[in-house]
């Protein structure tokens, strides 16, 4: 297996993007390669470091329907980047070298580009920290999975299928300064996941009720940590059936 050391976008490369931002939006629009970057930037653009991981491809759907096909570019992600420091793989520098440089092409085709602000949130860390992180093309596909690998199960990945099938079972917990606590998140997951195949429906507002209730009526940061998986699983299980149980529920 080839080696390749890591990049960052340099901190020119940065800046020059968003202080032309419109620009910027429409070369990408315009150009399915990135040579244009060439012109457009100071060298280097980008910067290596001395962080070297097995090189690796991605597949490009055409259909974002294909989930399964989504589901394996988020395993490969993870696979090759978890060994990472996390200093890198919550900058977006270096996720603006994969966007750009290595992954251009694959970037653009899985987000489709409604104007500015979809460089703003999903190309750049628009949202700022966390929210910044789960927004970006293929950040909040390396931290889906971080956040649903449960290496206890013989597939590891179940939890990350789910999500992965509807990001909308995740999205609200991603957000939540809890969720750096892996094993609430996996908790919370399965809980949802349990209800919801128990009454054989699901209700968006329902992920958002459940994250808020955890937040609101579990306590923070501190009480939370007292709480093992299992409770998790078995207070949202139970909570997840109230909520699908009341039509009121949109």
């Amino acid at each position: 297996m080839n080696k390749i050391n890591i990049k960052f976008a340099s901190d020119t490369t940065v800046s020059h993007i968003k202080n032309n931002i419109k620009t910027f939006t429409k070369r990408i629009t315009d150009n399915d390669d990135n040579s244009w970057l060439n012109d457009e930037f100071k060298k280097p653009i980008f910067e290596e470091k001395k962080y070297s991981i097995d090189d690796f491809n991605l597949k490009i759907n055409p259909d974002s329907k294909d989930k399964n096909l989504d589901f394996e570019n988020h395993i490969v992600i993870y696979e090759h980047l978890k060994d990472l420091p996390r200093y890198v793989l919550c900058d977006e520098r270096f996720w603006l070298w994969l966007e750009l440089d290595k992954f251009y092409l694959y970037s653009k085709k899985v987000m489709t580009i409604n104007g500015v602000s979809t460089i703003k949130d999903h190309w750049l860390f628009g949202q700022g920290g966390r929210r910044g992180i789960f927004f970006g093309i293929l950040s909040r596909c390396f931290f889906r999975v971080d956040c649903t690998i449960d290496e206890n199960n013989e597939d590891k990945y179940w939890l990350t299928r789910w999500v992965v099938n509807n990001p909308e079972r995740f999205r609200n917990l991603s957000w939540r300064a809890f969720s750096s606590e892996r094993h609430l998140v996996r908790g919370a997951l399965k809980g949802e996941k349990r209800a919801v195949e128990k009454v054989g429906k699901e209700i968006t507002d329902g992920y958002t009720e459940i994250a808020k209730f955890i937040v609101y009526d579990l306590g923070g940061t501190t009480l939370l940590d007292a709480y093992t998986e299992a409770d998790i699983e078995k207070i949202v299980y139970d909570k997840m059936l109230e909520i699908l149980a009341d039509e009121t529920v949109r």
